[in-house]
């Protein structure tokens, strides 16, 4: 059975791809590699180390070459089209709002051999770009793709702090983004406070997925709240629980029907 040497590269707009080391460079997570992607050839850099892969399991639609390590003349090129590419971001925003168009353009970058222009952006509504494809080709003098992507990506593509003090997780090792909803909060037994609860892309916040396996898991373990429980100091109501200390708080009842709250440990209280 014939085997092929597979590596992850992330390529420069975060997207991450499946790359053949047909040569078998040697390689490290790390390394600016060239790879030949969608008939052009383009710049990533390798996210996993490489294994070896049977070519029965793999999906050869998406599976691309790669060709060499960077070198000093491609890191100059590099530098080349990072600034052409910001020079020509003004200019595509100009005539974005010369059409009066719904959209936000918020990256624009040049394929590593200049063939393609791409171009990514948010949209409010639907809306034909046909006259603008046309005129940023005619302007220049390259092909266009035009790709939308969402809020998030939009953030993951700018970057920034988060209230952690550290650099945007989307930003910095995020690959795929999860489904994120407020059930989440709800077992992680957080506040709901939306605006708390989201991010620079005003999206809940990636990291309430973390450790959402572990509240559900924890949670299963403990009554529930406002049902009736044993404990050492008689039968109470549960108003609350702490999955990571293991406590229950248990609101009781005195002998003279005043009624007082009190935390027992998870191994103290029967349902």
């Amino acid at each position: 059975m014939h085997q092929r040497h597979i590596v992850n590269v992330k390529l420069s707009d975060s997207k991450e791809v499946l790359a053949e080391n047909i040569e078998k460079i040697d390689l490290k997570i790390g390394d600016k590699v060239v790879v030949f992607i969608e008939n052009t050839y383009d710049v990533g850099v390798v996210s996993s180390e490489e294994k070896i892969v049977e070519e029965s399991k793999i999906d050869k639609k998406n599976l691309y070459k790669l060709i060499r390590k960077v070198n000093q003349q491609d890191i100059q090129r590099i530098k080349e089209n990072l600034q052409k590419s910001q020079e020509v971001l003004k200019t595509i925003k100009q005539v974005v709002k010369n059409y009066d168009l719904p959209i936000k353009v918020v990256q624009a970058l040049y394929s590593f051999d200049r063939t393609k222009l791409y171009v990514y952006y948010t949209q409010e509504k639907p809306v034909n770009l046909k006259k603008l494809i046309h005129e940023l080709a005619h302007k220049f003098k390259i092909r266009i793709e035009m790709k939308q992507i969402g809020v998030r990506d939009e953030t993951k593509i700018l970057g920034g702090i988060g209230v952690c003090g550290y650099e945007l997780c989307c930003k910095r090792w995020i690959k795929k983004f999860e489904s994120i909803s407020v059930e989440m909060a709800k077992v992680q037994q957080l506040t709901l406070n939306i605006p708390k609860l989201s991010g620079l892309c005003n999206r809940l916040k990636c990291c309430l997925f973390y450790e959402y396996q572990f509240y559900k898991e924890a949670v299963e373990k403990f009554p529930k709240i406002g049902g009736k429980i044993k404990t050492p100091d008689g039968e109470g109501k549960v108003i609350g629980i702490d999955c990571i200390k293991e406590l229950v708080t248990v609101e009781l009842k005195t002998e003279d029907g005043e009624t007082y709250t009190k935390n027992f440990n998870l191994s103290q209280v029967g349902i």
